[in-house]
C-alpha cells in the first residue's frame, strides 16, 4: 500500500472542507466583538471618560471581564481560523487574481488579529498606539519613509472612501446569502448601512492623521486609531461626530456577528 500523502491534493481537500468553512466563521464573530468593544470605549471618549479606543484597548477591556481569558482565546481561535482558511483559498484553481488578492488581504489582517488576541490571552499584551508611533519614528528619518507613511495615509482614505460607498450603495449585501427571516435581513441591511460608514469614517481619520503627522514631522501625532478618535473629540462638535462613530462600530459588531451566519464564504 502506497503510505505517501500529496501535499497538494490534502491543501486543496482542507480548503474545500465544509467543516473549515463552518469554523472560519467564527473569525467574523471575533471582529465582531472587537468591534463592539472598541464602539463602547469610543462612546467613553465622547463623553469625556479615559479609554484608549483601539483594538490594544478592546482587548484589553476584554481581558479584564470574567472569563475574560477565555474569551480572549475563542476570538484568538477563531480570527486564526478565519485567517488560515482564506489562505488556503489560495490554492484553489478556480479562484481569479482578484479573488487571490482578496483572500491574501483577508488572510494576513485575520492572522495578526489572532495573534494579537493570542499575545493578550497569555499576558503578553502590545500597544498598538506605541507601535505606530514607533514605527512613524522610524520612517520620518528619512525621506522614502516619511513618503511611505504619506502613502499609506493616503491608501487608508482609499479604504475610507470605499468602507463607505460598499455601506451607502448596499454593495456588502453581494457577500451574503439572503436569509427568510424579515426581521434578520432588515438587521443585515440597517447594520451594513450604518456600520460600514462609521468604519470607514474611522480609517478615514486615521489616514488624515498619519498625513498630519507626518507633514508636521511629529511621530506622537501618529498614535494609532485611538490617537484619530481623540483628534476627532477635540474638534468643533467632534464629541457628537464621536457618539456617531461609536454607534456606528457598534452596528457593524452587528453586522459582523451575522455575516458570520450568512456570509457566502466565497
Amino acid at each position: 500500500m502506497n503510505a505517501s500523502v500529496d501535499p497538494a491534493a490534502a491543501a486543496h481537500q482542507a480548503a474545500r472542507h465544509p467543516w473549515f468553512e463552518r469554523l472560519a466563521r467564527l473569525g467574523y464573530v471575533a471582529n465582531g466583538i472587537l468591534h463592539a468593544t472598541m464602539g463602547v470605549l469610543a462612546a467613553v471618549l465622547a463623553t469625556g471618560g479615559h479609554a484608549q479606543a483601539d483594538q490594544s484597548g478592546a482587548m484589553r477591556a476584554l481581558s479584564a471581564q470574567p472569563f475574560g481569558v477565555v474569551l480572549l482565546w475563542i476570538c484568538a481561535i477563531g480570527a486564526l481560523l478565519l485567517g488560515l482558511w482564506s489562505l488556503a483559498q489560495l490554492l484553489l484553481p478556480e479562484k481569479e487574481t482578484k479573488d487571490r488578492l482578496k483572500f491574501a488581504g483577508t488572510g494576513v489582517v485575520f492572522l495578526a488579529v489572532g495573534f494579537a488576541f493570542g499575545r493578550f490571552a497569555v499576558g503578553n499584551p502590545s500597544d498598538s498606539g506605541q507601535s505606530a508611533t514607533s514605527l512613524s519614528g522610524v520612517l520620518m528619518k528619512s525621506l522614502a519613509g516619511r513618503a511611505a507613511l504619506i502613502i499609506l495615509g493616503l491608501v487608508l482614505l482609499g479604504m475610507a472612501g470605499y468602507y463607505i460607498y460598499k455601506g451607502v450603495s448596499r454593495k456588502f449585501l453581494d457577500d451574503l446569502h439572503r436569509s427568510s427571516s424579515s426581521e434578520i435581513s432588515s438587521a443585515i441591511r440597517y447594520s451594513g448601512m450604518i456600520g460600514y460608514p462609521a468604519k470607514g469614517l474611522v480609517l478615514g481619520a486615521l489616514g488624515l492623521l498619519f498625513i498630519v503627522a507626518t507633514i508636521q514631522g511629529d511621530p506622537e501625532e501618529a498614535s494609532g486609531i485611538d490617537g484619530a478618535l481623540k483628534a476627532t473629540r477635540d474638534q468643533a462638535y467632534g464629541s457628537v461626530l464621536l457618539v456617531a462613530i461609536a454607534a456606528g462600530l457598534l452596528s457593524y459588531a452587528l453586522y459582523l456577528v451575522l455575516r458570520a451566519r450568512y456570509d457566502r464564504m466565497d
